[in-house]
């Protein structure tokens, strides 16, 4: 019987760190090996090289972000696809693939893998390079792709290298500081226009769209359909089963990982388009019953499917990369962050009731719909045997089948609708119980729902009000900038230097919530609105989802100190930047203290003293 040829190739995406779909070119080296067609999706910055590049005027290009983002892919696409350029002269051209005439007259020099260039050949480019970076060449324009770290050690080491001409290391060193500034910001490119390039960081290219297309080059790949239907096993494999809880844009699973993926992103916890489709190749072929052997193949798929056996091919336990040994797992970054959220761990008694009671047979009957393998099948005689009391039932056996049904849980449930505290909610199985929550606000920001903005803007100043003051305040409209006596570092305030206090939605001094236009993240500044013209402190406070899940649970009333030192910390220096900002705008020779106390219904009372 013959096997799919897809299958061995998705996994040497899936099977070890080191694999080869980590490198551009040896992707296409294991296609020809294994005689199907590519796993390809949309390279997201391809028409913007194609435009720049055509025009009639075209500026640099740096490509750049984490190892595996498609920087080399990009090139590749727009050297050999659009400009029909050399296979070969890409293949043997090292890091530089070739010089390219532009039909502006421009001279392109391509720099396909600034890694892989020898320090001889740095040497040679580093001139030409800088000038043309700095506006001094005009006849010459640059492609390069680069690892951020890998961009600003050209530069720096330029700088501190000795043997250089002077002039020429006073260049590196303006290339250097304004290119930092600038992947600092996240910006595009120099706002001071020293450095003249475009900066397409790949790492913030990850779309909700973007995944869709890796998902389905993957799952919608025509050896499927050529390869499975005359296996007898096709319809019991547990590939084919796996994959079909993944299809299709309604799928909850495929929905939950997309949210996975946005909120590690708002984290700064990247998932470069590689590290992707290792996740959804483990869920796939992932198979725990030999951690040697992590992966199945079309054989050892059949035999699971002859013995009905489907407790090792979990797919959502191999989305947290459970079939790997530990050791293995912390080569794969993309586990180790889905595993961060610790799914399958975390719970709550209302969870708990419904997997043992069956306190929703509706809802139980819509995951058994959903999906009937993963479920009831293999949980039924440890449940049964919990509630019968069974005593030579294994403890540790219950507790891991109950842990692998909260992670069933998790991707395959509804997130509930905003300000809907009804259904079960499937970020309560992780450690970001407000993870939803923070997407409905990021919406919101974007035009979505501005009952769901105003309502969490009043719980964030709230949980800013209580860390700030260490009193159990209700005041969710005025943020008050307090402050502790002397330097005492974690104390928290009952005093303010600021005349007043920031009003969410105010008409002087006020609080203002925009999203960061390069990573996306809702940001809260203290600013002035002085006739119709708003003017910001330079302190934001960044709503990334550790810091949000902060200051929602402090405003719910409890204290997370497993992650609190760095809020408050950050809370701490917005808060004295942000002061200093609004004392500007009071007259000096009359300085203030606000003392602040607690009334009986939770608001903040104030008593105002001259210095």
């Amino acid at each position: 019987m013959a096997d799919n040829p897809l299958i061995p190739f998705l996994s040497s995406y899936a099977a070890t760190a080191a694999s080869d779909s980590l490198v551009d070119e040896n992707v296409r080296i294991a296609l020809k090996r294994h005689g199907v067609q590519p796993i390809e999706a949309k390279a997201p910055k391809l028409q913007a090289l194609i435009d720049n590049f055509g025009s009639p005027s075209p500026v640099n290009v740096v490509l750049t972000g984490t190892a595996g983002d498609g920087k080399t892919y990009h090139i590749r696409k727009f050297y050999l696809d659009h400009l029909a350029g050399d296979e070969k002269a890409w293949i043997n051209g090292g890091g530089i693939a070739i010089e390219v005439k532009l039909e502006s007259g421009k001279t392109l020099k391509i720099v396909k893998d600034l890694s892989e260039v020898n320090q001889e050949v740095k040497a040679q480019i580093l001139p030409s390079f800088a000038a043309s970076l700095l506006g001094d060449d005009r006849d010459t324009v640059w492609l390069v792709a680069a690892n951020d770290g890998q961009l600003l050690k050209f530069w720096r080491d330029a700088n501190g290298n000795g043997s250089l001409d002077p002039t020429l290391r006073q260049q590196c060193a303006r290339v250097y500081e304004r290119i930092m500034a600038t992947l600092k910001d996240d910006l595009s490119c120099d706002p001071q226009d020293v450095v003249k390039a475009d900066i397409h960081n790949l790492s913030r290219s990850m779309t909700d769209e973007l995944f869709g297309e890796v998902l389905d080059s993957v799952l919608e790949h025509p050896r499927w359909d050529a390869e499975c239907p005359a296996c007898p096993a096709a319809d019991k494999c547990p590939i084919r089963i796996n994959r079909q809880l993944l299809r299709g844009k309604s799928s909850p699973f495929r929905r939950r990982l997309v949210e996975v993926m946005e909120i590690s992103k708002r984290n700064d916890k990247h998932l470069p388009i590689r590290y992707v489709l290792v996740l959804v190749a483990n869920i796939l072929l992932g198979d725990s019953r030999n951690l040697d052997r992590p992966l199945l193949t079309c054989r050892t798929a059949r035999q699971r499917a002859a013995s009905g056996e489907y407790r090792t091919t979990n797919p959502f336990n191999n989305a947290l990369g459970l079939n790997f040994r530990e050791r293995d797992i912390e080569k794969l970054p993309v586990f180790s962050i889905m595993q961060s959220f610790g799914i399958g761990l975390e719970t709550n008694n209302r969870v708990d009731r419904f997997l043992i009671d069956r306190t929703n047979p509706a809802l139980h009957e819509k995951l058994e719909a959903i999906d009937p393998i993963y479920g009831a099948r293999l949980f039924e005689s440890d449940r049964t045997s919990y509630l019968e009391g069974d005593p030579s039932a294994d403890s540790r056996a219950f507790e891991e089948a109950m842990a692998n049904q909260r992670r069933r849980l998790f991707f395959l449930l509804d997130t509930p609708p905003a300000g809907d505290s009804g259904p079960i909610s499937p970020w309560d199985l992780t450690i970001f119980r407000f993870a939803g929550h923070y997407l409905d606000f990021i919406r919101s920001l974007g035009g979505g729902d501005k009952s769901v903005f105003d309502k969490t803007v009043r719980s964030l100043i709230k949980g800013i009000n209580r860390t700030l003051t260490g009193m159990m305040t209700e005041e969710s409209e005025k943020l008050w900038l307090a402050r502790s006596i002397g330097r005492l570092e974690g104390g928290v305030g009952r005093i303010t230097q600021s005349p007043q206090p920031a009003i969410s939605g105010g008409s002087f001094a006020r609080v203002f919530v925009d999203r960061h236009p390069g990573t996306g993240r809702p940001q809260m500044r203290v600013g002035m609105l002085i006739r119709g013209k708003r003017d910001d402190s330079d302190a934001a406070f960044d709503l990334r989802p550790l810091q949000f899940e902060y200051l929602m649970r402090v405003s719910e009333g409890s204290l997370p100190s497993s992650f609190s030192r760095q809020c408050q910390q950050e809370l701490r220096h917005f808060a004295l930047v942000s002061a200093a900002f609004l004392n500007e705008f009071s007259p000096d020779d009359n300085p203030t203290v606000t003392v602040l106390a607690l009334s009986k219904t939770g608001q903040i009372q104030t008593q105002t003293l001259e210095i």
